[in-house]
C-alpha cells in the first residue's frame, strides 16, 4: 500500500511541476526540474539508509527520533482529535494532561537547554504528525513531501538570481540544486528541508515585493518568516541585515550599495555584541554542544578543536576569524572519515577553486547586480561564523552550513568572467 501511495504522490508532484506557473522559470525546463525532484527523492532515501545503518540506536538518529515522536502525537488524531489539534497548533500544549498523556513518551519534544528560545524540534515533529494523516505513516512518503518542499525553496533562490546571470544558467542550476551536501541534507525528513523551503520563499517573496508590491509575494514572505522563526532562527537573523540593506538600496535607486551594506551590518553587529543575552546564548550553545557530543569525539576525524568562547564581545571578535576559517575550509580531504564528509571535502576543494578563479578572472563590469552579490557575501560570512563558533563536530558543521552553500557558489558565478577563462584556455 505504501509503495503504491508513494508512486502516486511522485506522479502528483511531477504533474504540479508541469502545470503550476511557479515552475515556469527562465533557463531551466520543467523536465530538468522533474529530474532534480527525482534525484532529491533518491537522496532522501539514501539519507534514510545512512541513519538506519550507521547509527547504533534509533533514538540517536535525527530522522527517526522526530518521526517516532510524531507517531505519539498522531496516535491522538482519531482517538482524541482535540488533543491532536492542541499539540499540532500549540494551543494549551503545555498542559499537564498533554505532558503526561503524550509528551512524556517522546524523546525530543523537550530540550534540556532551550535558552528561552522556541524548541525547533517541535516544528519537524509537527510536520511529521501532520503528514501522517495522508502518508500511511511511511517515512519514505514523508521524504517525498520534504523533497518537493525543499525543491520549491531552492527554485525560489534560483528565480531571484537567474535574470542576472545570463549565459551562466547551467552553472546556477548545478550550484543551486546539485551540490551533494545541499542535495542530501535538504531532501530528508529533517529541519533542513523546512529551512530551505522557508528561506527560499521568504527570499523570493521579499526580493520581488521590494521591486513591485504584490500580495502573492507578501504571502510568500510572511510564510517564510513564520517558518524560519520556528525552525532555524539564526538563519533568519543572518539574513535580516542584508534584506534591510536591499530595501534601502531599492528605495534610493541603487546608489552606493556596498556602503549601505556596511552601514546596516555594522549597526547590526554593534547590536549583537552589545547584547549580553545573544552572547550568552552563543556561549551556552558551544558548551552544551561539547557536552552533548562527548561520546562522539572518540570517532577519528569527527572532532574539530574550536577556541573556547566566552560570553563577551572581545571573545566573540577574537574567535570569529577562526570560526569562519573552520567552516570555510573544513573538512578538508585529509579529514574524511565517512562518505558524507568525503563529498563535503570535495565541495570544499571546489570552494577553494572558485575563490582562486574569482580572484584571477574577475570582471567588475560584468557583475550585473552588486546588491545581490553583497547580500550573498554578508549572508555567507555571518552563517559561517555562527556555525564555526558553536559547532565542534565535522558532520554537524557540514550540515549546519548547508543553507549558505548555494549563496557561496553563486558569489563565484557572479564574479567569474567565463569569457576570460575561455580566452585563457585557448592561449594555453
Amino acid at each position: 500500500m505504501s509503495i503504491l501511495l508513494a508512486i502516486l504522490y511522485v506522479v502528483v508532484f511531477i504533474f504540479l511541476i508541469y502545470r503550476l506557473e511557479f515552475f515556469q522559470t527562465n533557463g531551466i525546463s520543467k523536465r530538468i526540474i522533474s529530474a532534480i525532484f527525482i534525484l532529491k527523492i533518491l537522496s532522501g532515501f539514501g539519507l534514510i539508509f545512512i541513519y538506519t545503518h550507521y547509527y547504533k540506536t534509533r533514538e540517536s538518529a535525527d530522522i527517526y527520533k522526530y518521526f517516532d515522536d510524531a507517531k505519539v502525537i498522531y496516535s491522538a488524531a482519531y482517538e482524541a482529535p482535540v488533543d491532536y489539534l492542541k499539540m499540532i497548533t500549540g494551543i494549551d500544549s503545555d498542559s499537564d494532561y498533554l505532558r503526561e498523556m503524550y509528551f512524556s513518551k517522546t524523546n525530543s519534544w523537550y530540550k534540556e537547554w532551550d535558552y528561552h528560545l522556541y524548541n525547533d524540534n517541535r516544528t519537524i515533529t509537527r510536520f511529521n504528525a501532520l503528514a501522517m494523516l495522508i502518508s500511511n505513516q511511511s517515512i519514505y512518503i514523508h521524504t517525498i513531501f520534504m523533497a518537493f518542499l525543499s525543491l520549491i525553496g531552492l527554485l525560489s533562490i534560483y528565480k531571484v538570481f537567474v535574470n542576472y546571470l545570463k549565459g551562466k544558467e547551467k552553472l546556477l542550476i548545478i550550484f543551486t540544486f546539485l551540490l551533494p551536501t545541499v542535495m542530501l541534507w535538504s531532501s530528508g525528513v529533517l529541519k533542513e528541508g523546512i529551512l530551505v523551503f522557508a528561506f527560499g520563499i521568504m527570499f523570493l517573496g521579499f526580493y520581488r515585493m521590494i521591486q513591485k508590491f504584490s500580495f502573492r509575494y507578501l504571502l510568500l514572505f510572511s510564510i517564510g518568516i513564520a517558518l524560519l522563526s520556528i525552525t532555524k532562527f539564526y538563519t533568519l537573523m543572518a539574513a535580516i541585515p542584508g534584506m534591510i540593506a536591499l530595501l534601502w538600496i531599492q528605495k534610493t535607486n541603487g546608489k552606493r550599495p556596498f556602503l549601505k551594506f556596511i552601514i546596516v551590518h555594522t549597526l547590526a553587529f554593534i547590536g549583537v555584541i552589545s547584547n549580553n543575552y545573544v552572547l550568552f546564548v552563543l556561549y551556552k550553545k558551544q558548551v552544551d554542544f561539547q557536552i552533548l557530543i562527548d561520546g562522539l569525539t572518540t570517532q577519528v576525524g569527527s572532532y574539530i578543536s574550536v577556541p573556547n568562547l566566552e560570553p563577551t564581545a572581545l571573545s566573540f571578535l577574537k574567535n570569529a576569524p577562526i570560526a569562519f576559517s573552520n567552516t570555510f575550509l573544513r573538512p578538508h580531504i585529509f579529514e574524511v572519515y565517512s562518505p558524507v564528509v568525503f563529498f563535503a571535502a570535495a565541495e570544499n576543494l571546489l570552494i577553494i577553486m572558485g575563490l582562486v578563479l574569482s580572484l584571477i578572472f574577475i570582471n567588475k563590469r560584468k557583475i550585473s547586480n552588486y546588491s545581490l552579490l553583497y547580500f550573498s557575501i554578508f549572508f555567507v560570512v555571518i552563517m559561517f561564523i555562527l556555525c564555526g563558533l558553536v559547532t565542534p563536530v565535522m558532520g554537524a558543521l557540514v550540515r549546519y552550513k548547508m543553507p549558505a552553500l548555494p549563496f557561496l557558489f553563486i558569489i563565484f558565478i557572479m564574479i567569474v568572467d567565463i569569457d576570460k577563462i575561455k580566452r585563457f584556455l585557448k592561449k594555453g
